[in-house]
């Protein structure tokens, strides 16, 4: 956006609107707009204190393919998996794949991308799961049910 759409924008809020938005956090352009409008109302600048948690994790590197040519499903169970080994893992393609099943077979089926960092270990975990270590037993006792029986 540019600064003429913050001032239009901004403009056009309520009073209400305006201040939450200010106490939520703005980037350093808008908040700045953002306060000109308060000023001009003249209405006092609330203390920002909503602010979303910064994100410190360190840089793992960039991400690589692990996998290709799943199902939207396999992505979903795989990343799961990945991530309860503690490995950071995105999925990828799987609305596409999902809605069109042509863009599928264009596309190479839903993927996993993991950190260049975390890529032996992720293979590990791919492997296992590949082997079926993974799998449940058919005779799997998935607990009590949340309904109680009468």
């Amino acid at each position: 956006m540019t600064n003429q759409n913050f001032k239009e924008f901004f403009s056009g809020l309520t009073d209400e609107e305006l201040l939450k938005r200010v106490r939520n956090g703005l980037v350093d352009e808008a908040y700045a707009i953002a306060c000109d409008e308060l000023s001009a109302r003249g209405l006092e600048h609330p203390p920002v204190t909503d602010l979303p948690p910064t994100d410190d994790a360190p840089y793992l590197g960039d991400m690589v393919l692990l996998s290709a040519n799943l199902t939207p499903t396999e992505a979903h169970i795989l990343a799961s998996c990945l991530a309860a080994a503690g490995i950071h893992a995105a999925t990828g393609d799987t609305d596409t794949v999902r809605t069109n099943q042509l863009w599928s077979i264009a596309l190479g089926g839903a993927k996993i991308r993991v950190p260049t960092s975390q890529l032996a270990e992720a293979q590990a975990v791919l492997k296992a799961f590949q082997a079926g270590e993974f799998s449940l037993s058919d005779d799997f006792d998935v607990g009590l049910s949340s309904e109680p029986t009468p």
